[in-house]
């Protein structure tokens, strides 16, 4: 292969043997394509065998999506999955994940309403209501039940920013920095990264409550004095929809409260 792509690939010595520079660089840059060929040699076994199903479901790797997806999906399979039944997860951010779902790499993805609203064909099932909050970490010294948007001021914000926070978030986002003039502010690529940066005393996050991680106590959760109530759901195709995706969503709006 070092030959055809006319660059090394690995330094060598008489013990050892480590990538380059340029091979580091090559393997990041295929490890994508890898887990696609991977993927795609399952489906066609799959389809060979006309045995086995797949399932793969979309997420944006919210703290609470990776606490709980392993519970979740342990759960699934020990009460209705079956030994046909494949699960794959795929994290990506929200406009991907749109693109994924209609392009059929994506059975059934997890979402909010606003981020899927100009959709067609595109079923969406609601699973929660919540309340967008400002986030503490190891605050238990709050004494608000409430903030409103003009005492933000007092703060350092921890936003997300456009690509990864849906469009009611990043609307609260603007509407926050338009009230409090001077208010400071510190953006993430994403909300996983968000949290982070809360945790790291970096900083109060603006989310929706039902981001946070499953039972996790280090967060104190205030909810704003703000009109719009987020939801959160999971979203497929209106068509074509395989009977296990159905399954999964049907099981999933029964069962959901269970992981709340």
């Amino acid at each position: 292969m070092e030959n055809e792509l006319n660059f090394f690939l690995f330094k060598r010595t008489r013990k050892e043997v480590h990538l380059t520079e340029s091979g580091r660089e090559f393997y990041h840059s295929i490890k994508p394509l890898l887990n696609v060929y991977d993927k795609s040699v399952q489906k066609a076994k799959s389809a060979a065998i006309r045995k086995r199903n797949n399932l793969t479901i979309g997420y944006s790797g919210t703290p609470y999506e990776i606490s709980i997806l392993p519970k979740l999906i342990e759960e699934y399979n020990r009460n209705i999955g079956n030994d046909s039944l494949y699960i794959f997860l795929e994290n990506f951010a929200h406009n991907e994940l749109k693109d994924r779902l209609l392009n059929g790499d994506c059975d059934i993805i997890f979402t909010m309403p606003d981020i899927i609203s100009k959709m067609e064909n595109v079923k969406y099932i609601n699973l929660v209501e919540g309340h967008y909050c400002v986030n503490f970490y190891n605050s238990s010294g709050i004494k608000h039940n409430i903030f409103k948007i003009s005492e933000l001021n007092k703060f350092r914000l921890v936003f997300s920013d456009s690509e990864w926070c849906p469009p009611s978030q990043n609307i609260l986002q603007k509407y926050i920095v338009s009230v409090n003039k001077d208010v400071n502010v510190a953006y993430a690529n994403n909300i996983l990264s968000s949290s982070l940066m809360v945790k790291a005393g970096l900083g109060v996050g603006i989310w929706a409550d039902f981001v946070n991680a499953y039972q996790d106590k280090t967060i104190t959760s205030v909810p704003l004095n703000y009109s719009i109530r987020p939801k959160y759901g999971i979203a497929m195709l209106d068509y074509g929809v395989t009977t296990s995706t159905k399954r999964f969503a049907n099981w999933l709006s029964k069962n959901y409260l269970k992981f709340k």
